[in-house]
């Protein structure tokens, strides 16, 4: 073995934390896993995976976006786990399963279309099956109800600090264990960064918080239905609130509210599981799904906040704070999750940062490509993705009355609805955007191609349905989204 790194501890046994170890096992390094929540129940079954609970993981009652270039990794490196993910019932979602039949024929085939295939599954039956493959992997072990509890570093006041393993909680005690790297795959909610700020680390923040709640509900199909078609974008969006129902396996379904915290009446409602359902009901577009001939609702209304941009670097002008450790996923990058990056980008970072431990590098220079990688994969879109947040909310404050809208606000909202219907009635236009989507492209790359505007423009010219118009249009007001009731 040409490199150093032998053995890496990886920090939580999330996405992040098994998607490095997954990684680093086809390397033949070393790795542990230290996970503070318990595992499932032996012989637990993929179909009742929302009776584990995660508490590390709060979000992970909420859907879940696998988008194709997540896909596309897995089945060139680990061909292996796709397989065992179609056995626990995860299914996919193609690009023609968003296209109306009618206007197929508007869609010229290309080779790169079979790249945009979705996952379709729950966080928990997902995390579980990836999470049972990763402990059979030689060179890899998972630790439960162990937490990092801190950092083992050499002594704080040298720069850049070097960090030597971790320190473990299990069982009542403590105890350390020595590694060549670590990996902090703890999450938002993480705290070894905390550590490295109090030994003197300077680290450069990017946080915006989306200011949106989610409000989900979890549903399974009722015997003998299926889901029902959905054409274009798989949300109703609205300037004041989106809604979307979401395929998941074995049959099951979320619907989430996304609403705006200072829509505290309409909160309140949608925490009473029967107005959730009148709610979901007097929108177009997810009636069908929560019709009581159609599903069954599982559990109760899963409310989630925190719905934050952020950006963590510990390289500094060129120069790194920090070596042999390094953040995955959510303690280092993260957009607002409406946007369904989190997943994706957790397991292209770890691959990228697994090559870089492989290869026979300094540390100082692993730490410098790996953020720099980082910063070349992901930063065009997060950016885009907190423009994209402003527009959100700009639209909710005039909605609501809050102000009035300026002239770019008014010709923005206006392009954004029209975009909405091209989606659905112009497949050429739905597949460039749904390309950003799967992380093919960049989110607005959409709008370089230029056999996008001609169809723009016939769908600016052409009258609509009106069936198309009722289901992106039809919602209740806002005085009736605070009293409808199922009643």
């Amino acid at each position: 073995m040409a490199h150093d790194i032998r053995r890496v501890a990886v920090a939580g046994a999330g996405i992040g934390g098994l998607m490095s170890a997954l990684a680093l096992s086809r390397h033949g390094i070393e790795v542990e896993v230290f996970e503070r929540d318990g595992a499932p129940p032996p012989g637990f079954a993929p179909a009742q995976s929302m009776t584990w609970r995660r508490k590390g993981v709060p979000q992970s009652l909420h859907p879940h976006f696998f988008m194709g270039r997540l896909r596309t990794l897995l089945a060139a490196r680990h061909p292996a786990l796709l397989e065992r993910l179609a056995a626990a019932g995860v299914g996919e979602n193609a690009l023609h399963d968003y296209v109306d039949p009618r206007l197929a024929k508007r869609l010229r085939p290309r080779a790169a279309d079979g790249h945009l295939r979705s996952f379709s599954a729950r966080r928990t039956t997902f995390e579980m099956t990836v999470r049972d493959y990763v402990a059979t992997l030689p060179a890899v072990t998972v630790r439960d109800d162990a937490k990092v509890a801190g950092l083992v570093t050499e002594a704080a006041g040298r720069q850049p600090l070097r960090v030597r393993g971790v320190r473990l909680e299990t069982m009542g005690r403590v105890k350390e264990r020595e590694a060549d790297a670590v990996i902090d795959a703890t999450g938002r909610f993480g705290r070894l960064t905390l550590q490295l700020a109090e030994c003197g680390v300077a680290m450069r923040l990017d946080q915006r918080d989306s200011g949106i709640w989610y409000f989900t509900r979890h549903y399974r199909l009722n015997p003998g239905r299926a889901f029902p078609r959905k054409f274009g974008l798989p949300a109703a969006i609205f300037p004041d609130f989106t809604l979307g129902a979401l395929p998941a396996d074995n049959g099951t379904f979320t619907v989430t509210f996304q609403i705006y915290r200072q829509d505290r009446a309409i909160a309140k409602a949608l925490r009473n599981p029967r107005h959730f359902q009148a709610m979901c009901q007097a929108v177009a577009a997810v009636a069908p799904w929560t019709d009581p001939a159609n599903a069954t609702p599982t559990g109760d209304v899963h409310g989630f906040g925190a719905m934050d941009s952020f950006w963590r670097r510990t390289v500094l002008d060129d120069e790194p704070q920090v070596l042999h450790f390094f953040c995955v996923g959510d303690s280092c990058v993260r957009s607002n999750p409406k946007y369904g990056r989190g997943c994706t980008w957790s397991t292209i970072a770890a691959h990228d940062l697994a090559d870089l431990l492989a290869a026979d590098l300094t540390p100082t220079q692993r730490i410098r490509r790996y953020e720099a990688a980082l910063e070349a994969e992901f930063r065009e879109d997060w950016r885009t993705m907190r423009q994209l947040d402003r527009a959100s909310e700009a639209a909710f404050d005039v909605a609501t009355g809050r102000r009035r809208a300026t002239f770019v606000e008014r010709f923005s909202q206006a392009f954004e609805r029209l975009l909405n219907v091209a989606v659905v009635t112009e497949p050429e236009v739905f597949r460039e955007v749904w390309t950003g989507y799967h992380g093919f492209a960049g989110m607005k790359d959409w709008m370089r191609r230029p056999g996008v505007w001609p169809r723009l423009a016939r769908t600016a010219l052409a009258p609509q349905p009106a069936a198309l118009r009722a289901m992106l249009a039809g919602r209740p007001s806002r005085a009736e989204l605070q009293t409808v009731s199922s009643a």
